[in-house]
Order: structure tokens, then sequence, then C-alpha cells
């Protein structure tokens, strides 16, 4: 039942022009790398340019953008057009539906995100542990990202549209203007994992330290899974009654 619970998701979110279209998003990264090296700038420019576009597009655009396309598909799809109803009529656990649609999700978006950063980060530097490094990092974000997403999804109809009000408002201005409030960003999570692999030239790119980082992606994931367990147990629940 898991590899068709895998086939099923698969299925929903490679969409052909969804892929293409999120696939694309990433080309532009490495596109807009790769014109600005049409000037030739000095390499500590190139460097920093390159660091810039790497935390602030790859980082604060592309990987949220992609996760909460990815993320609140992954079952919110099923809901939305009442399939979700045959899923749960099966005798699965709902803690592995949620598990396998999330390592999914998180597959996808890793895979849509991470070789973009890693190829962007390689041509736009001559520093391949700060390309590594972003790569990584946008690894670990994808999952806690994605798991909220997908928590998200199951918490209202309006997830996409919430899911990019926090994306813009709450990691795009709220967390931008007030210091207290970065530790719940999760693009400052991110960040402090990328200044940890990234090397030296990574340094400075982040307002959080690393274990307070890591401890809050594993506490964000985990408790957005079981947020998700959770719900869709009370979606089964409906089911019954009516």
């Amino acid at each position: 039942m898991t590899g068709a619970l895998v086939s099923i998701t698969l299925r929903a979110l490679l969409n052909r022009r969804r892929t293409i279209l999120l696939a694309l998003l990433g080309v532009l990264l490495i596109g807009i790398v790769g014109l600005y090296l049409l000037s030739d700038p000095p390499s500590d420019q190139a460097l920093e340019v390159t660091r810039t576009l790497l935390s602030d597009l790859a980082i604060g655009v592309l990987l949220p953008l992609v996760a909460v396309i990815v993320g609140t598909a992954a079952i919110g799809s099923e809901l939305d057009d009442g399939t979700i109803v045959y899923l749960l009529a099966r005798p699965v656990p709902r803690w592995r539906i949620v598990l396998v649609k999330l390592l999914v999700a998180w597959a996808v978006v890793t895979i849509l995100v991470a070789p973009a950063t890693l190829v962007a980060g390689l041509i736009g530097a001559d520093d391949p542990a700060l390309a590594i490094g972003f790569a990584a990092a946008a690894v670990v974000g994808a999952l806690e990202y994605t798991a909220v997403f997908v928590a998200l999804s199951l918490m209202t109809s309006r997830a996409l549209i919430v899911g990019l009000a926090y994306v813009v408002v709450w990691e795009g201005v709220v967390a931008a203007l007030f210091a207290g409030t970065r530790t719940i960003s999760i693009r400052q999570h991110v960040l402090a994992v990328a200044e940890a692999l990234g090397g030296g030239n990574a340094a400075g790119i982040a307002e959080l330290g690393l274990e307070a980082a890591i401890a809050a992606v594993v506490i964000v994931t985990v408790g957005a899974a079981m947020l998700a367990v959770r719900r869709l147990e009370t979606v089964e629940l409906q089911g019954e009654t009516t």
C-alpha cells in the first residue's frame, strides 16, 4: 500500500504543467546568476552578489514558493476533489498516509530547489563550500516548509493563499523588521544551516544560532506532522458522520 501511496502522490504533484513552471523557477535563478557573470565582475564582487542571490532569491523566494505549492497539494488536492474518501476507506494508518505524502512532497521540493541552488552557487562564486552549504540548507528547509504546508492544507481550504501570505508577510516583512520574530522564521532556520555549512564566505548571513535553528526545525517539523495526522483523523470522522 505504501508503494501505491507514493505513486498516487507523485502523480498528483508531478502535474506536467505545474512541474515545468516550478522547474523554470530554478532555471531562472541560474539564468540570473549567469547574466550577471556576463558583465565579468571582480571575483570578490561576484562572490557577494552570488551570496545575496542565494540567500534572498534561492532561500527567500524559490524554496518557500515551491514548497507552498507542492506541500499544499500533497493532500490538499485530494481533499479538494473528494478522492480523499477512497484513500481513507482503506485500512491504512493515518500517520502512514501523512508520512508518505510528506516524504514524497519533500523529495519533490528538494529536487526542484537544491540542484538549482547548487548550480547557481557553483557558477556564481569560486567557492564550492558556499554552494554546497546553501544546497544542503535548502534540503533541510524543504522538509520544514513542506511539513508546515502539508499540515496547513488539512486545516483550511485556502492553504495556498494562507501559505503565500505567511511567506510574503511574515517572513518577508515582519521577520525582517522585528528581530524577536526571527526565531520562528523558517527562512532564518535555513540560513543558519547555510551559514554553518557554507564555510567562511557564508558568515553573517543568518541572525540565529545553529543550535537554536536545528531545535526549531525539529520541533516545527515534528509538530506539524503530528498536527497533520490529527487533522486527517478528523477528516475521517467527518466522513463517517456524514
